[in-house]
């Protein structure tokens, strides 16, 4: 018996510095929040998705197919085209250092912080993939693949 295979997004990953106590071995590591493709968050509710042991004992394979911002890594820090500093905290969840609340990064980005200075090589990365596109592209190529749209994007 097995299980066709499917796309899903990944809404959160969780990971435990002690294995999680479940009464099952082995005790996970770390956990995988999914939602099947055309699913769309929705933060009202309070169970939602599927979780995903992803060393656990079931055969499961995964593969990426695409991740946002690939190119960066949570709590970088970027300054945009326009000079306006930004904190990377998720795909669809940046934070202006000017306080203000709306509005994404417009490219190209330089980087300024990874975990202190970033090294020459992570800079030029970052400058190289945001050469040509923004962040509308990555919000359009992310809900072609899933057939959803963040929550923080609704209407």
């Amino acid at each position: 018996m097995g299980i066709p295979a499917t796309v899903v997004h990944v809404q959160a990953v969780h990971r435990f510095d002690s294995p999680l106590v479940t009464g099952m071995l082995p005790r996970p590591a770390s956990y995988l929040e999914v939602l099947q493709q055309g699913s769309t968050h929705d933060p009202s509710l309070e169970d939602q998705g599927y979780t995903i042991d992803p060393a656990g004992g079931e055969p499961i394979h995964t593969e990426l197919v695409f991740r946002p911002y690939a190119f960066l890594e949570l709590g970088d820090e970027v300054a945009d085209r326009d000079g306006r500093a930004w904190r990377f905290d998720a795909a669809w969840n940046w934070r202006p250092f000017d306080g203000e609340q709306s509005g994404t990064p417009a490219w190209p980005l330089k980087l300024i912080t990874r975990q202190d200075e970033p090294t020459p090589k992570e800079a030029e990365e970052v400058a190289r993939a945001t050469a040509v596109g923004n962040h509308l592209d990555e919000l359009e190529r992310w809900s072609a693949l899933t057939h959803a749209r963040p929550a923080t994007h609704q209407q």
